[in-house]
């Protein structure tokens, strides 16, 4: 049974000078210093369209603000590399948040991305309404989302929420590595919103089995089953009763009329989480299956 290839050298960090954004800049220089990785600091200025003469639309932006953008990167980047040692690359990008967010991460090759949310509600929270949930939707890598209230800085409680779903278990191996380099303790919770007691009881040993992969791999793990109807609900709970660092989750996809958008359990759990959150895509392939054997 082999792990997945991730490896964390590259963190994309999109910057817009507020709290939440200086909060993930902190958990990224942290996560630097462990994996030896580098901090790539992205600002973005959105365009204001315009229409020429000839008919044709155009972005324009003041160039005055992209220097002084830059500037005020590239000072926070000196400061932190004099202070840590981390290296940081510095982007000021022209264009739509989500989407110059998803293509700078694919363009450098970024190998997860850490960001502020400042939540949403009302109708936005049953769909991918937010700049933060759509990078979460659109992102070929991980992303981690902290709301401003997550002060702490560090993983040593990880929240592995398991569901009855086979690409549930995906996750699992992403939250190996983060705990092998946070040396983390895991929770391995156990999801259950079905009633038949003979699924019940294949669903706990699917749970013993993450449990035992997980200290095979040298990883503190305990597991912690709970019932109820709302699973976003249920995972948030538990990782608040549990006093957690961080839940790992998938990002499943439900279809719409223009495509795919963002399941309701990982926007809920994106958008209104306490606790920071990585999000990670499903593989075209079951994973689950190759890496702990089932």
């Amino acid at each position: 049974m082999s792990t997945t290839t991730f490896e964390i050298k590259r963190i994309l960090i999109p910057y817009d000078f507020s709290e939440t954004a200086k909060l993930s800049l902190e958990h990224a220089v942290f996560m630097a210093k462990l994996l030896k990785a580098d901090i790539y600091l992205l600002h973005i200025l959105e365009s204001v369209s315009f229409t020429s003469a000839f008919g044709a639309a155009f972005g324009s932006v003041d160039k005055k603000l992209e220097t002084e953008s830059n500037q005020k990167l590239e000072e926070i980047a000196h400061e932190i590399y004099s202070n840590s040692g981390v290296t940081i690359k510095c982007f000021t990008e022209v264009g739509r948040i989500y989407k110059k967010i998803v293509e700078v991460a694919k363009r450098e090759s970024i190998d997860i991305i850490i960001m502020g949310t400042h939540g949403a509600s009302g109708y936005t929270k049953f769909r991918a309404g937010t700049n933060t949930s759509k990078v979460v939707e659109e992102a070929v890598c991980p992303v981690i989302s902290v709301q401003k209230v997550s002060h702490r800085v560090g993983f040593k409680k990880i929240v592995i929420p398991i569901d009855n779903t086979p690409q549930s278990r995906q996750k699992v191996s992403y939250a190996l590595e983060i705990a092998r380099a946070y040396n983390s303790h895991v929770y391995v919770v156990g999801l259950i919103n079905f009633s038949n007691e003979e699924n019940k009881r294949k669903f706990h040993i699917k749970v013993d089995q993450v449990e035992e992969w997980l200290a095979q791999h040298e990883v503190t793990s305990e597991k912690k089953f709970v019932e109820g109807d709302n699973l976003a609900k249920m995972t948030m709970q538990v990782a608040e009763e549990l006093d957690a660092d961080l839940i790992v989750i998938m990002t499943e996809q439900e279809p719409s009329i223009t495509g795919l958008f963002l399941g309701t359990y990982a926007t809920q759990v994106v958008n209104h989480s306490k606790i920071p959150v990585m999000a990670v895509h499903p593989q075209a392939s079951d994973l689950s299956t190759a890496t702990l054997g089932y």
